[in-house]
């Protein structure tokens, strides 16, 4: 056994037996000062099925990554939060554990190839906070969720209607390995102003304020690339609106910016604008619908102007290929595939118009039956690069039935995926055989979550 080998079994080990002597005194503390300490959090456990990975129909001899897709997996996502004396003193730890893919969880590979690790443990938080003061590792969302939703190092201070946000992007760039090399230079920060006519909240979840008009500005200065500074402000303003019976949130989003020496000219001019609306009823038979815009780029690539929409990654959409499955957290959709890295956001050069509508009905008891049928278009045809594109805007058609189970803290839900992709969707495409497709493409996912 060589000696980094050695190493890196003695880190997992090391890892194992902390975490386990954490959540001991944890347990010992919590039987004396339950009213001081408070767990939640969930662990789930996952399998998914897709006939294919790139709706490609080239046969597997030319593209082995064109057969079917599976695996099952297991992670956990639990939150501690020690209250401290009787001022509204606190802090947070919310971790992720996993993603822990069972074909791949062995202890005798390679430990360079990070398959034998029994145990990944990632930050999700890591705050203090008082009565109007966050500070450390935390979710932070701007109001729509279009531009900003990321775990993000910073400090959040709220008023009753003012919020003001100072953070570091976590980024892939450093300066150097060791931690004291790191200083700064290459870094992305995010500033952040906001207002809301219903309040602030201290809730980690999204929508982080009450009912009625509000807005923003969100300006993001990015030095993750060398010689090529960025600075994007986005100004977002909208309305909540939330009662016992029909909900609607609904907004604009307006960006600016700079990009230095990114284009052939030089410097790249940034406006983009984007849109966003989710509305829905409640009571026994809910239904509702969600559409998001966001504006392209022009058909000349680095021409000195981009108009393509700073994009979150995030959107309320309840579709789970088109953008973000929030059964299980996969990051394969589609809204992503066709964007470029900018940073930890996406740059929508071809735009995106996603619209879905669903509705969510228990025909028998716990069980609930949650049908969403969406669909997706690009708003350029991206003519400098028809390969890519195929010339055509259409990303494709979803229709996902999900059936829920849920009894106390136990959630079982079942997806099947029905997609029918279009020439838009053509980020999943292999070059081999680029005008054609699969006329069809299924996926099923079944997920048991303990909710605790």
């Amino acid at each position: 056994m060589n000696g980094k080998s050695l190493f890196a079994r003695l880190s997992s080990a090391v890892s194992f037996i902390f975490f386990i002597f954490f959540i001991s005194i944890f347990f010992s503390l919590h039987s004396y000062a339950e009213e001081r300490i408070k767990l939640s959090g969930y662990f789930q456990n996952f399998f998914i099925f897709k006939t294919d990975g790139d709706f490609d129909p080239s046969s597997a001899f030319y593209e082995p990554w064109g057969q079917t897709v599976s695996f099952i997996g297991t992670y956990a996502e639990p939150k501690f939060i020690f209250e401290l004396g009787e001022n509204s003193l606190a802090f947070a730890i919310e971790t992720l554990i996993g993603f822990n893919v069972w074909s791949k969880n062995s202890p005798f590979a390679r430990p360079d190839e990070q398959a034998g690790r029994q145990l990944f443990l990632f930050m999700r938080q890591l705050y203090s906070e008082t009565a109007n003061l966050k500070i450390g590792y935390q979710y932070f969302a701007d109001p729509l969720e279009i531009f900003v939703r990321h775990w993000i190092g910073g400090l959040r201070l709220d008023t009753r209607k003012i919020s003001v946000f100072v953070g570091q992007i976590p980024d892939q760039t450093f300066e150097g390995i060791q931690v004291f090399s790191n200083n700064l230079i290459n870094d992305t920060f995010l500033f952040a102003f906001a207002f809301a006519e219903g309040g602030f909240t201290k809730a980690d979840f999204i929508p982080f304020f009450g009912n009625g008009f509000f807005s923003g500005v969100y300006n993001v200065l990015d030095n993750s690339i060398i010689r090529k500074p960025r600075f994007v402000s986005s100004f977002i303003s909208g309305y909540n609106y939330d009662t016992s019976d029909f909900h609607f949130i609904g907004g604009i989003a307006l960006q600016a910016g700079i990009f230095r020496n990114s284009s052939f000219a030089g410097d790249e001019l940034h406006l983009a604008g984007a849109l966003q609306i989710r509305a829905g009823t409640k009571g026994k038979i809910p239904f509702g619908g969600e559409l998001m815009l966001l504006s392209p780029d022009g058909p000349n690539y680095i021409d000195g102007i981009n108009s393509g929409f700073i994009y979150s990654g995030k959107s309320m959409s309840r579709t789970l290929l088109l953008t973000e499955d929030e059964i299980i957290f996969k990051s394969d959709n589609l809204d992503l595939n066709i964007g470029e890295n900018f940073s930890v956001f996406k740059l929508m050069r071809p735009g995106l118009l996603i619209f879905d509508i669903w509705t969510d009905f228990t025909p028998i008891q716990n069980i609930s039956f949650n049908p969403i049928l969406g669909v997706g278009f690009t708003l350029d045809r991206l003519t400098f690069d028809d390969q890519k594109s195929l010339s055509s805007m259409f990303l494709g058609l979803e229709l996902s039935p999900v059936i829920r189970y849920r009894r106390g803290g136990i959630l079982i839900e079942v997806a099947n995926t029905f997609f029918i992709p279009g020439d838009g969707a053509a980020a999943y495409i292999n070059l081999i055989n680029p005008e054609k497709l699969r006329p069809f493409i299924y996926s099923f996912e079944t997920s048991l979550k303990l909710i605790f």
